[in-house]
Order: structure tokens, then C-alpha cells, then sequence
């Protein structure tokens, strides 16, 4: 249990820290029980704060006092948000006022032992609700704790919100077990598009972090203009697929990049390279508790922590959509996904149907494919419904419905796709491997950009 591992550690050192206050592992019991205490009634918490020490101990009280928590992640809509609130059955909700009750909203039947719900961005705009176990959370933290080793606590600096599994489970949960000084600055303390990392970083001498694809390419062009960050020990990078050229350029900075892979039915972390066990190119092995196999192509794992999307009992096994092989040493490595679903740089899964819906919404758009997988934004490869339509206006029109992660920043007009040149299938629907095929070789085309 978590509260076991936290009560083994030196009473006077620094568990959880911000700008506001920090606590130590002696006195992090009593704090968890003050927010325990107003739990008495709650059965399903919402977490709505910005990252902070009370983040987290909301959340271990929740814990600790067999409270359903479900984190509203800060990139959410209001009609996600809203999803979110009703679908999970949210009888309180916690703000940076205070705690509000919920209990007008309709009710949820969660699966049994749900300790924490987890809302993936939706691969449409309605985010799905992954039910996990108590018990299978903390086998996750304590197996990456297993395989990293002591040599590795320290201090962790949370960088991504804390309503993402990858910081929640990975990050806090994990560095309690070992015993590291956990850093949890604002969000807005790294500035706009994290322009101030580097030196919150820096200033925290930081020994571990966890990033998405795109804050690390951020990151390595801050260390070229500000220097080296000598205190990291361990950058774990995941959500995405991370190219293994950029690994080695980001360890050739002084950068210990490290890729790992997750899904949120797993409670994040499947697999992960470590110092003691690399390999450039794969995700690393599996952690000692996860089984993996390979059926058809496709990565399976046996379920530990997943009680199954609410309303869904849960799978035996997870199919996971990925692609994968295994190599004889054991590690796993990602090739492709079955389905359509785009994977940002930020780790945001999205469907490029809902886009696309959205945009077809638009009189002036006849004919549209939505690409972005391991980019930083999505772009449209879009047919003009006319010759002068204002293309520009209707994406902006579109971008004004969906979410940021899944709003268009640039696209390219292009000529209709036909049955003739085999850009559509006999039911009128693009073909997107021909068309991404296509337009990845041809240069030709005038680029139109909307950074809206």
C-alpha cells in the first residue's frame, strides 16, 4: 500500500512542494487525514486545481479513504468537462474555492473496487471514463520504482498536469514509494508554450522528469541557447512516439532522454527504458508485473488495473490498437496502429473523423483529410467546394468548436479526391494511406497557413 512505503521514509525530508507550502514525509499522514476528514460523505470527487500540493493530497485522501477521484484534465472543454461530471456520477466536485456538491447530476454505476477514473481526451469529442483499481496503480508505481532503482530518487519536478495518468501514476505516485522530493509548480509557472522550463527546471535542480514528445524538442532548444541542466538524472518521455534520431541528439545535449509506452487501461506505464536496460528504438520491456504478446500483429496485455470503461464490464486481456513486435531480449517495440486514432506530440489521442466532421460543417469545404500523427498540431489536406472559397475563415470557424489539441493550424488545398484516381473507396470515403501517400511526395502544391 502507498501509505506503508510513505511511513518508511526520513520524517524530515521534503515530500511535496510549490510556491505556496511544502510537506514532509513526517507530516504528510496528518495532512492526508485533515482531507480525509471531509470525505466522509463524498463518493465521487472531482479534482479541478491547478498542480499544487493540495492536488495531491486530495487525491491520496481520496485514496486512502476508498473515494472515487476523477481528475479533470485543464485542457478539456466545458462540454467535455460536462461529460465527465455526469457520466462518472460526480457527487462533489473540488475547486480552488472550495468543494462544491454535484449530487444534482445524474448518477453512475461504477465497477466495484473503482478507486479513479481517468478521462482520455477522446478519440471524439466525448472523452471515455477508464475505471482502475487501487491495487493495480500502485503495482504500476512500484515496478517502475523496481526497475529505475534507488540510485534514482531525488527530486521530481511535475511538468505535466496531474490530471494526466503518465504524471499522476508515474510522477507522484512513484516517487512516493521511493522517497523523492516531489516539485509541483503552477502550470502557468512555465509560461506559454513551456517557455520557461528550462529554468524552472534549473531552479529546482530537478533529477527526474516526465515529458511528451513536444515539451522535449522544446526543452533541447532551450539546453542549446541556456546551457546544460547537469542535475538531470532521468527524462522519461512518452504519449507519442518519440523518433530514436531525436534520442540520440537529445543524450548528445547531456539529455538522459528515455522512452517508454502506456495506455491509460493500464493505469500508464507498460513499458520503459531504463539506464540498466536500453534500447534505441523500442519502448523498452515490459514492467516486471505487465504481460504482453503479440496476436495478429497487434499488442495484447493482461489486464491488472483496468475494471473496464464505464459502463463496460473489463476485458481479460486489453487489445491495445498498437502494432507491435518483441524481440528476444524482451523488448517491445511499437510499429503502427490499427485504427485511424492520430497520437499528438502532446500525447492527445484524436480521431481524424470528428475533425473532419467538423470541417465538412463548413459550405466552403467540399472534400477533407485530417494528418498530424507525432506532429505538434494537426493539418487538413482540404478540396475548396469553389474556386474562391475562404478556406482560412471556415477552418477558423471549425477551430471554434473543438479543443485546442484538436483544432487545425495549417493546411493544403488540393485537387477532389476521385474514384478515378483511386484517392476514394467505392463508398465515397477517402483513402487515407493513398492520400497521406500522395501529398507527402508532392511539393507542388500551394501551402495556405491558419495559425488561428
Amino acid at each position: 500500500m502507498l501509505f506503508e512505503f510513505i511511513k518508511t521514509h526520513d520524517p524530515k525530508r521534503i515530500a511535496l512542494y510549490d510556491m505556496n507550502r511544502a510537506v514532509s514525509y513526517g507530516d504528510l499522514a496528518a495532512e492526508v487525514d485533515a482531507k480525509a476528514a471531509q470525505l466522509a460523505h463524498v463518493d465521487v470527487l472531482a479534482i479541478t486545481l491547478d498542480n499544487s500540493v493540495d492536488w495531491v493530497l486530495w487525491d491520496l485522501a481520496a485514496l486512502k479513504t476508498n473515494t472515487v477521484c476523477i481528475p479533470i484534465p485543464p485542457f478539456f472543454t466545458e462540454a467535455q468537462i460536462t461529460h465527465l461530471l455526469q457520466t462518472g456520477g460526480v457527487t462533489h466536485v473540488i475547486s480552488p474555492h472550495a468543494m462544491r456538491d454535484a449530487a444534482h447530476l445524474s448518477e453512475s454505476k461504477l465497477p466495484e473496487s473503482t478507486a479513479k477514473v481517468t478521462f482520455t481526451s477522446g478519440t471524439t469529442g466525448t472523452p471515455k471514463g477508464v475505471c482502475l483499481s487501487r491495487e493495480g496503480m500502485i503495482q504500476v508505481a512500484a515496478s517502475i520504482v523496481d526497475v529505475l532503482g534507488p540510485e534514482f530518487v531525488g527530486n521530481h519536478c511535475s511538468v505535466l498536469p496531474l490530471a494526466v495518468l503518465l504524471e499522476n501514476i508515474a510522477g507522484v505516485y512513484a516517487g512516493l514509494i521511493s522517497g523523492c522530493t516531489i516539485n509541483l509548480p503552477s502550470l502557468g509557472a512555465y509560461g506559454q508554450n513551456y517557455a520557461r522550463l528550462h529554468d524552472v527546471l534549473k531552479d529546482s535542480h530537478a533529477h527526474s522528469v516526465i515529458l511528451v514528445p513536444e515539451v522535449l524538442r522544446i526543452l533541447m532548444a532551450q539546453v542549446m541557447t541556456l546551457g546544460t541542466l547537469p542535475d538531470l538524472k532521468f527524462i522519461a518521455v512518452g504519449g507519442s512516439k518519440l523518433d530514436a534520431d531525436l534520442i540520440h541528439q537529445a543524450r548528445h545535449m547531456g539529455l538522459p532522454v528515455y522512452e517508454g509506452y502506456g495506455l491509460s487501461e493500464c493505469a500508464s506505464v507498460v513499458s520503459l527504458n531504463t539506464p540498466h536496460q536500453d534500447c534505441v528504438g523500442s519502448v523498452g520491456r515490459p514492467l516486471p508485473h505487465v504481460k504482453c504478446h503479440i496476436k495478429d500483429g497487434e499488442i495484447y496485455i493482461k489486464n491488472t488495473a483496468f475494471l473496464g470503461y464505464l459502463g463496460d464490464d473489463a476485458p481479460e486481456e486489453i487489445a491495445t490498437g498498437d502494432l507491435g513486435e518483441i524481440d528476444a531480449e524482451g523488448h517491445l517495440y511499437v510499429t503502427g496502429r490499427k485504427k485511424n486514432v492520430l497520437i499528438t506530440s502532446y500525447g492527445r489521442n484524436v480521431s481524424p473523423e470528428w475533425v473532419e466532421a467538423a470541417l465538412m460543417n463548413e459550405p466552403a469545404i467540399a472534400q477533407v483529410v485530417v494528418t498530424g500523427d507525432g506532429q505538434s498540431y494537426l493539418s487538413a489536406l482540404i478540396v475548396p467546394s469553389a474556386e474562391q472559397a475562404n478556406i482560412a475563415r471556415a477552418v477558423a470557424n471549425a477551430n471554434k468548436s473543438l479543443p485546442d489539441y484538436a483544432q487545425i493550424k495549417d493546411f493544403l488545398t488540393v485537387p477532389p479526391f476521385t474514384l478515378q484516381d483511386g484517392t476514394l473507396t467505392g463508398t465515397g470515403r477517402p483513402r487515407r494511406e493513398t492520400i497521406l501517400n500522395l501529398y507527402q511526395k508532392d511539393q507542388n502544391h500551394d501551402i495556405l497557413r491558419s495559425f488561428s
